[in-house]
């Protein structure tokens, strides 16, 4: 990914990046909890994750204010099928994150634009679905070529996008979310994974969190279908997660621990805290 862009391209095209952020319903409430009821940042982005979270939208998962349903095809489908013999599998897509404008500050505009490919690939395929290069381009608003080209250079650079062309290539690409939680459970902190993974900080903290509410409700027999239920996340993911438990919890990963001590589950029924022994 490229790391330089114009000075001149910087000053006016990241502003109004940021500015297009600060215009969400998201944004607006979290100014009016800092500024009318006087709550610290960090309270203010807690009552908002707790809000997403409570909040059932479309089928019971949560649309955020920049995200659109997207159909793409099932990531279960077998090649050498046409396309429109293939089941399609609806998906929530976030066009736009406050990261996109700090990949633009360090890459410009194909490094905003690569950035937004690793991402919308990854979010399609944890929730089941696999983009193609044509949806891509679709949705990055440039040429098939153009991305192609793209995923050409991010093989190069070691990162594998689980697009529909590129998945029977790798086989099975772990979801970023159990990534982020494995990395953490293997003694990587927390700003690294960020760094390495391409997301920020609060996300893997998001994804330390989703994990450990899968393991409390697990421990107390729920069963994955009804883990899905509560808590919302991807089919993929809680198969991901409940596999890197069992695995940790056999190797005795104190790292556990931490996530138990940590995180307190965000979801409806709030079970008892769990801890492995």
């Amino acid at each position: 990914m490229r790391k330089h862009t114009p000075m001149s391209m910087q000053r006016t095209e990241a502003p109004t990046l940021r500015n297009a952020w600060a215009e969400t319903k998201e944004y607006q409430l979290r100014a009016i909890l800092e500024e009318e009821y006087g709550l610290k940042e960090v309270t203010c982005r807690s009552l908002l994750n707790l809000m997403n979270e409570f909040s059932g939208e479309c089928h019971g998962w949560n649309r955020g204010d920049m995200q659109i349903i997207y159909h793409t095809v099932d990531m279960r489908e077998p090649p050498g099928k046409a396309f429109g013999e293939m089941p399609l599998r609806p998906v929530f897509l976030t066009i736009s994150v406050p990261e996109d404008a700090l990949a633009f500050d360090t890459g410009g505009l194909q490094g905003m634009r690569q950035y937004k490919l690793i991402r919308l690939a990854r979010e399609a395929y944890d929730q089941g679905g696999l983009l193609t290069q044509h949806d891509l381009a679709l949705l990055l608003t440039t040429s098939s070529r153009t991305i192609q080209r793209d995923m050409k250079e991010l093989r190069g650079e070691g990162i594998k996008l689980p697009t529909r062309g590129a998945i029977n290539e790798y086989g099975h690409i772990p979801s970023i979310r159990s990534v982020c939680v494995d990395r953490f459970l293997c003694g990587e902190d927390v700003d690294t994974t960020a760094e390495e993974c391409s997301v920020s900080v609060d996300i893997v903290r998001r994804y330390h969190r989703q994990f450990t509410d899968t393991v409390i409700l697990y421990a107390r027999g729920y069963r994955a279908n009804e883990i899905i239920d509560v808590t919302g996340i991807p089919e993929k993911v809680v198969g991901e997660f409940l596999i890197l438990y069992e695995c940790h919890k056999n190797r005795k990963c104190l790292r556990l621990n931490d996530f138990f001590a940590r995180y307190t589950p965000a979801i409806i029924q709030r079970p008892v805290p769990f801890a492995p022994r």
